[in-house]
């Protein structure tokens, strides 16, 4: 926090929580140390975030979760000024430093908050200036400036120079719109939810290049297995000519010349140890063993290949995310298809019109466009939501959204809507950054979904294309 911002935060603080009595202190799930204040009966919370990252000194309007068990500091904090009264509150050196004091039965603490980022401190200390407990104990040695330990002589650090921030714009206007502590809790529970944001989105996107590289590998390796188990033809070939020379073949003959349907020469190893009946059966098992590997191979290829284009879809619908609910939703999604393990955000959600719906609603020209948020939504309005007559629209070949226009009165949809749908399928696609997209279209009630087929993929009985540039809402 830059010093201009802290000190109109401190300003305000000394004019709301002077004399509050502390009634409670506990540590948040964020880690930062919160204390429940009580003023006239007006009810305060206060937070002091030491986190490294992001210090900050602020009222928060919200009761943020308990984590227990909390840090040792703030259980120390919590044992001396529970049940104390906040007697002043000051910024000292004019620099990023808060004092607080307190008085409980006539002894008298102070909490000093150094807000300096990577060098970001909390010290609690007697009215002598001895420190009495320290959040991040600082040891002598060689390279320490200002060791920080219980029971040393606590020092004001060397003012800090000012750095240019963001933050400079966080300064309160002086129009009593929005106050100090106000302008920051919002800032801060921006950046908060943009880093939070940021990082699922890191998870996903690795998670999803894993698996994809995997899906590859895996099909690569598939289709080396498959070229082996298409030898099996090979064996039921050799089975009929051993079967067809048995009355010129002889038990213990190691191999034969014998002349293919094509009148080719062909030779043919014999196991010595069985007859020529028993050799004919020994090629036609292993024929038997290789077609049915090469069933199971077709399959599992189909499989991954299904796989590899839902992952696709799933790239293309991190890509489109536009909040932290569409990414937490795109997480439990993938967590529920294997690809992601743990937190299990909104996890069993119904996929239903609920506060973070599945699908984005588009009202153009009076007809209500439904856009698929992610594979799950898109199976959603496609085999859930859609009625026969509604129309049906996806990007041509590449990974998207299903885009369905509302068609209840079963009326002609006008040339501009269908257009309108066709470029926000294009849009919420793999060729969103194309300058023209092929979209196909069908009536919905010409859509199908195969049994097992992976989620988004479903299968069209007519289709139409139009070529449109890609449109947002």
């Amino acid at each position: 926090m830059n010093v201009q911002l802290l000190s109109q935060i401190v300003e305000e603080l000394s004019a709301l929580i002077t004399g509050a009595l502390v009634e409670r202190v506990y540590q948040g799930t964020g880690g930062g140390l919160y204390m429940n204040l009580n003023r006239g009966r007006k009810k305060f919370i206060l937070l002091f975030s030491p986190d490294r990252a992001m210090p900050r000194l602020h009222l928060v309007t919200a009761k943020p979760l308990i984590d227990d068990p909390a840090h040792g500091f703030i259980l120390f904090i919590r044992s001396h000024v529970s049940g104390a009264r906040i007697m002043n509150i000051a910024l000292l050196n004019q620099d990023r430093v808060v004092e607080f004091r307190f008085t409980r039965s006539e002894k008298e603490y102070r909490l000093v908050f150094e807000l300096f980022g990577p060098a970001v401190n909390l010290i609690f200390i007697d009215s002598s200036s001895k420190v009495l407990s320290v959040y991040y104990p600082v040891s002598p040695g060689e390279h320490v400036v200002r060791p920080l330990l219980p029971g040393m002589q606590y020092v004001l650090p060397e003012k800090k120079p000012t750095r240019s921030s963001d933050e400079a714009l966080l300064v309160a206007t002086g129009t009593g719109a929005v106050s100090p502590n106000q302008t920051a809790e919002r800032y801060y529970e921006r950046l908060i939810e943009q880093e939070q944001t940021l990082s699922i989105r890191a998870e996903i996107l690795s998670r999803l290049k894993k698996s994809l590289s995997k899906t590859v590998r895996l099909i690569s390796a598939l289709s080396n297995d498959l070229r082996s188990a298409e030898q099996g033809e090979e064996y039921r070939q050799l089975g009929d000519l051993v079967l067809a020379n048995l009355n010129t073949l002889k038990k213990g003959m190691e191999h034969a010349e014998l002349r293919g349907y094509d009148g080719k020469t062909v030779s043919v190893r014999l196991d010595p140890k069985r007859s020529p009946g028993q050799n004919a059966e020994w090629y036609f098992k292993k024929y038997k063993k290789a077609k049915a590997g090469r069933d199971i191979i077709v399959d599992r290829l189909q499989q991954a290949n299904d796989g590899v284009f839902y992952l696709k879809s799933m790239r293309a619908k991190l890509d489109q995310a536009e909040d932290q609910n569409d990414f937490i939703d795109i997480r439990a999604e993938l967590v529920d298809k294997g690809y992601l393990t743990g937190g299990r955000e909104k996890q069993g959600k119904a996929l239903t019109e609920g506060a973070s719906p599945v699908y984005r609603k588009i009202v153009f020209q009076g007809w209500e466009i439904l856009v698929g948020k992610s594979a799950a939504g898109n199976d959603y309005i496609t085999m859930k939501i859609a009625r026969s007559d509604d129309l049906w629209f996806h990007a041509e070949g590449l990974p998207g959204s299903h885009v369905l226009v509302r068609n209840p009165r079963n009326e002609d949809i006008p040339p501009e809507v269908q257009l309108k749908a066709a470029a926000l399928a294009a849009f919420y696609s793999k060729g969103r950054s194309s300058g023209k997209v092929s979209v196909t279209y069908t009536r919905a009630g010409l859509v199908r979904k195969p049994k097992g087929a992976k989620p988004g993929l479903v299968t069209l009985a007519e289709r139409k294309s139009v070529m449109v540039r890609p449109e947002n809402e």
